[in-house]
């Protein structure tokens, strides 16, 4: 699968249904995005560039498929993908997803950003990689996009948290209603 240059609000719904790929312990996981947050770069005063580019938020102008993993309360990560074109900043949160059969992921639903790096051991040694470099242990694949997509609020957060850029399969047991 290749990850167009999008905006981050038109790459989110595509990447609905799509099969996030781990492998990790001589396994692979895989599971299937059901939930998913866009963060529109320099001009989003809830994105993590808003204040300008750091050391810290480098991946996310490093074009699409650049993973930006970060810790929310000093314990939980969060993953991000860069989906805008080289140099700007726009990249997409990864909310929830359902573990596939014969994943070997517990539980089935992964809701929440947190439970969703935590099943798939996602954490700061991502940072900075890409989904599409040839020895990736996260890849992303193609999957079967859902029937009826939502839209709402962004959760959890302060600032522009009013935006509707919050996008979910309105079908998935995985997604917690806001």
């Amino acid at each position: 699968m290749r990850l167009l240059s999008l905006p981050p609000d038109q790459a989110a719904p595509k990447l609905l249904g799509s099969v996030l790929l781990r492998r990790t312990g001589g396994r692979v996981h895989a599971a299937r995005l059901v939930e998913i947050e866009a963060y529109l770069g320099a001009g989003d005063p809830a994105a993590h560039v808003f204040r300008g580019r750091t050391p810290r938020t480098a991946p996310l102008f490093a074009g699409p498929g650049t993973l930006y993993v970060y810790l929310v309360y000093g314990m939980h990560h969060c993953l991000n993908l860069a989906t805008d074109r080289d140099g700007i900043p726009g990249c997409v949160l990864l909310r929830a997803a359902e573990a596939l059969p014969g994943s070997g992921l517990a539980p089935p639903a992964l809701s929440g950003p947190g439970r969703l790096c935590r099943s798939l051991s996602i954490d700061l040694r991502l940072t900075g990689r890409h989904l599409f470099e040839r020895r990736s242990t996260l890849t992303l694949r193609e999957g079967p996009a859902p029937g009826r997509i939502s839209v709402s609020r962004r959760i959890g957060i302060r600032q522009a948290g009013e935006r509707r850029l919050r996008f979910f399969d309105a079908d998935s047991p995985a997604v917690i209603s806001s």
